[in-house]
């Protein structure tokens, strides 16, 4: 997919029309669009340095194995902004529900909160009983308690946060946008977290349910203080993930984004069996089945199928567009669809291929550009190949200097009632 100028960025300075009533899939997730807004944020890489991190103890509960357990979130807050009223994008780590812990999300973590985002790696309860020869394989009961368990951590991380939105205040979030997310394991946990009802329930999973605690789960911290909170979430980012049953999708559901490869074998791109360490479990409904029922239901919705593509198994140039696919559909969801200044004008049918490229890139307009000047910049803004004064209708950029990976085109008009051009270029 072209990453087209209607997807993409003006430069500081100019304002857009941020403050209009808004709402999603029939259901409003929030009064005002964000605050901070600026065309930017939320889009790239604003804050460059290594973001503050702290670790926090949201909750405590017990096993399934009977053992107690306390649990931790790791938040963090892009460095030096004095912003407050921040999104919250939250990620849980994958790994079957029997391994893993928070730190293997800690790279993406950081490189959103660099984008604007307050961003949480969370702890939640696995499967902890012994397996063969110490003890039987879990079964599909089982498993779905684990499942309950992680979906009441995650709803108590997010009372955690609402908590000290309204109180302490020490992470300056912004309580109506709280965004779930995952891979694998974690992104399960995500999904139910969101669109999990009691009333949806099939009536073997009503006991599971009630054993741990009711659709708001029974995690809390010790003084129980955080269950007047709401845990409602604003979207969701599906790392190759799955609902047991894709009906658990209802029309008040939040909007999510999802990347799945069609060749999933651990948890199914369609309806099948997701596999705990090598056996078929649980049946579950993947991404391949819950776009088409939010489809359905009207539910703003987005799937990246990666054809081939088996359980995270994908090339670099999708992880990339994933991300840069979810900075997207985020964005619209905190600022709506961006507005721009009656007296700036675009310039139509601007191109820039092959994405991805090799040998050489094509720049390329629709009419005479006048005056312009490009520059090739790392997702970390070091230009790395400028050129100054163009007036070509169609630019050749060669690429030989250009090392594998995402890049950023800008081109700048001469003149000033002509938009910036901003588009993501893939050297392979």
């Amino acid at each position: 997919m072209d990453f087209d100028i209607k997807y993409h960025i003006m430069k500081k300075g100019i304002f857009f029309l941020l403050f209009i009533y808004f709402s999603l899939s029939n259901h409003l997730f929030a009064q005002d669009f964000n605050p901070n807004c600026d065309g930017e944020r939320f889009l790239q890489i604003v804050f460059p340095d290594e973001p503050e991190m702290t670790t926090v103890k949201y909750g405590e509960n017990i096993t399934i194995a009977g053992n107690f357990q306390e649990l931790y979130m790791d938040i963090f807050e892009p460095a030096g902004d004095e912003a407050s009223l921040r999104p919250v994008l939250m990620f849980a780590f994958g790994g079957s529900f029997v391994n893993g812990d928070r730190t293997a999300v800690h790279d993406i973590c950081k490189l959103t909160a660099k984008k604007g985002f307050v961003t949480v790696a969370l702890d939640y309860r696995l499967y902890d009983r012994p397996f063969p020869p110490n003890g039987p394989l879990p079964d599909s009961l089982a498993m779905m308690d684990v499942v309950m368990k992680a979906v009441a951590d995650y709803k108590a991380a997010i009372r955690f946060l609402r908590k000290d939105a309204s109180t302490d205040n020490a992470f300056r979030i912004d309580p109506d946008f709280i965004f779930t997310g995952g891979f694998s394991a974690g992104s399960i946990a995500s999904l139910h977290t969101a669109c999990l009802d009691a009333d949806e329930m099939p009536e073997y999973l009503l006991d599971i349910l009630e054993n741990n605690g009711g659709i708001e789960g029974n995690t809390d911290d010790p003084m129980n203080s955080n269950l007047a909170y709401s845990s409602e979430v604003q979207g969701m980012v599906n790392f190759f993930g799955a609902l047991h049953k894709k009906e658990f999708i209802d029309a008040n559901d939040p909007p999510f984004i999802s990347i799945h490869g069609d060749a999933d074998g651990i948890v199914p791109y369609g309806h099948g069996f997701a596999v705990v360490v090598i056996l078929p479990i649980i049946t579950v409904d993947g991404s391949g089945e819950l776009h088409p029922r939010a489809e359905s239901l009207g539910i703003k919705n987005e799937l990246i199928t990666v054809p081939g593509g088996g359980h995270g198994d994908f090339t670099a140039y999708h992880y990339v567009l994933m991300e840069e696919r979810t900075n997207l559909f985020l964005g619209e969801i905190l600022c709506g669809d961006l507005s721009f200044s009656e007296n700036i004008s675009v310039i139509p049918d601007s191109k820039l291929f092959p994405n991805p490229a090799s040998d050489h890139v094509i720049l390329e307009f629709g009419k005479e550009p006048g005056l312009y000047d490009v520059s090739i910049s790392d997702l970390n803004g070091n230009v790395i190949y400028m050129l100054t004064d163009k007036r070509d209708q169609q630019l050749i950029l060669d690429s030989v200097n250009f090392k594998e990976g995402l890049y950023i085109v800008n081109v700048n008009f001469h003149d000033k009632n002509l938009m910036p051009i901003n588009k993501k270029i893939w050297f392979k």
